[in-house]
């Protein structure tokens, strides 16, 4: 970055976002986009349980991974993931909400 570069906005500018969809299909992608979703942090999880063993000197077989109980500060520090990556997947939905409650 040079001394002239400005930061990129975080939200485009403009009359408004495009619309690829009709209303009936929007539901089947939200559909997809949650079973997708849901199996990122399932993953993401898991990934975690790896990293833990393998820093305890444990090698990560299933038996482990799935007999791996987190603690409370795991599970404070996997909570605290999951509501981030809530809020940046339903970030549009938001912002919208967010837009009609401040219109007078």
């Amino acid at each position: 970055m040079t001394g002239n570069d400005k930061p990129r906005p975080r939200k485009a500018v403009g009359p408004e976002r495009p619309r690829y969809l009709d209303a009936a299909d929007i539901d089947k992608v939200m559909a997809a986009l949650l079973a997708l979703a849901s199996e990122v942090a399932a993953l993401r999880e898991r990934i975690d349980s790896h990293e833990r063993l393998a820093a305890q000197g444990l090698a990560a077989t299933c038996d482990t991974v799935e007999g791996y109980l987190p603690d409370q500060a795991c599970e404070a520090q996997r909570e605290a993931w999951r509501d981030a990556y809530l809020r940046r997947l339903f970030r549009v939905i938001t912002e919208d909400i967010e837009a009609l409650q401040q219109k007078p």
